[in-house]
């Protein structure tokens, strides 16, 4: 799994994550991940909650929901929000230093 693949979760195969983490640190026992939620969301947030298409649909990237989730509790590789790159950065940065 590399940065910005969508996984399910092993435990919940209901339940997507993207992966945050950059590659250059996946020696670690964990990752970096942000849900997905289906849209409709409650409340898109600008730059924070972000809307994204996969090929089954329309989600929503909730950056202010990331946390580290163990490399076991990760399944497999079902999508990848490359084109969303640059938003999810910007949306990090906001959240995380308020630019």
């Amino acid at each position: 799994m590399r940065q910005f693949d969508v996984c399910r979760l092993k435990r919940r195969p209901d339940q997507f994550v993207v992966i945050l983490q950059h590659d250059t640190v996946d020696s670690l026992e964990t990752r970096v991940v942000a849900p997905l939620s289906s849209v409709p969301y409650r409340r898109l947030m600008e730059r924070v909650r972000i809307p994204v298409l996969l090929d089954d649909g329309q989600y929503v990237v909730q950056l202010d929901r990331m946390a580290a989730v163990s490399v076991s509790e990760i399944g497999r590789v079902c999508g990848r929000l490359r084109n969303y790159e640059q938003a999810i950065k910007n949306g990090i940065d906001l959240l995380l230093f308020g630019v």
